[in-house]
């Protein structure tokens, strides 16, 4: 699709969502312009919160798109996250070494991708199927190790700590302190993006999610394409979960509160981007100001949770909508 196309695609889409939204809010008699008017300007108000919310979320997108782009559906992005929070968070604690507990955390949601490529390649096992296993299995094992042996005995109602010195800061630019994360979570960003379309091993992966039969006819191996990209996906979400510990939360609360549900909101945010990397930095930043702003609408507008999750579901939907169809067309054709 040409680019012009593109944008105005997007610009149409994010405009329907609102006029949707708006209704919606509207019909159930709220004051829909004080609510959207609270939603932007709470949610752009602190772009320090803006960026560390949407670093994760980023690379939890990276998690679902890298693979997608080889005809997988990677929904294990939660357990990867999950898996990569975990690693990384005890590493730093013992180590004290935030670098080692950031490759901690790429390699440990790397090696559960891995498993899943492997039982869907060798054993023909779907990879939702499988991925909707661990998520579930990582998320209760988590909360075990948490309550039961890495509780801090001060506060016993979250984890064991990151120490200082093990902790990702932030920088001052232009009177705005910038976290380090998201810096790191662009960079990463960029370098999926060259790896996607300008390397032999992305036209590979992409040619593989389009036409395995065309892969194949070309000498591809899509089995082994869908195992690279699982990897490098699983390790973007690995490194998702690090980023939260190391760089926001430095802990992990006995609820998981702080990360449940972040893989399967990186879904939205990849389709929102378009599996672009480039896009997906952008989307994430835009549904991390959604959820921000409608925390506050909650709270200044007695917008109940469930209203503000609907709004957030209609406006992704209703962006990823196209992009999805199309897809199908072209998978199809």
């Amino acid at each position: 699709m040409p680019k012009l196309g593109l944008i105005s695609e997007v610009v149409f889409s994010i405009i329907l969502s609102f006029l949707l939204s708006y209704l919606i809010l509207a019909l159930m008699g709220y004051d829909a312009s004080r609510v959207f008017s609270i939603v932007l300007t709470d949610g752009l108000r602190n772009p320090s919160y803006l960026m560390a919310r949407s670093s994760p979320l980023t690379l939890t997108a990276l998690a679902f798109s890298v693979p997608f782009l080889t005809g997988v559906f990677n929904i294990g992005g939660e357990g990867q996250f999950y898996l990569g929070a975990l690693t990384s968070l005890l590493v730093a604690h013992f180590t004290g070494n935030s670098l080692l507990a950031l490759l901690t955390g790429c390699l440990a949601g790397g090696s559960l991708a891995w498993v899943i490529a492997i039982v869907k390649v060798k054993r023909g096992v779907n990879e939702v199927v499988t991925s909707i296993m661990f998520n579930w299995i990582l998320y209760f094992t988590l909360l075990y190790l948490i309550s039961t042996y890495f509780y801090d005995p001060l506060m016993p109602y979250q984890s064991v700590s990151v120490p200082e010195n093990a902790r990702i800061g932030s920088l001052t630019v232009a009177s705005i302190s910038v976290p380090l994360m998201f810096p790191i979570a662009v960079l990463i960003s960029l370098a999926t993006y060259f790896m996607i379309f300008h390397s032999g091993l992305g036209y590979k992966m992409r040619v593989s999610g389009t036409s395995p039969r065309s892969a194949r006819y070309a000498g591809f191996d899509p089995n082994r394409l869908t195992m690279i990209s699982m990897v490098i996906g699983g390790a973007m979400g690995g490194i998702g979960g690090a980023l939260l510990v190391l760089g926001h939360t430095h802990a992990i609360d006995s609820t998981m509160s702080g990360l449940y549900g972040m893989g399967f909101a990186g879904i939205g945010a990849g389709l929102l981007g378009r599996n672009n990397p480039l896009g997906i930095v952008i989307s994430s930043l835009f549904l991390s100001m959604l959820v921000i702003g409608g925390e506050a609408a909650e709270l200044r507008a007695g917008v109940p949770t469930e209203l503000a999750d609907t709004l957030i579901g209609v406006i992704v939907i209703v962006l990823s909508a196209p992009y999805i169809i199309s897809l199908f067309r072209k998978v199809r054709g």
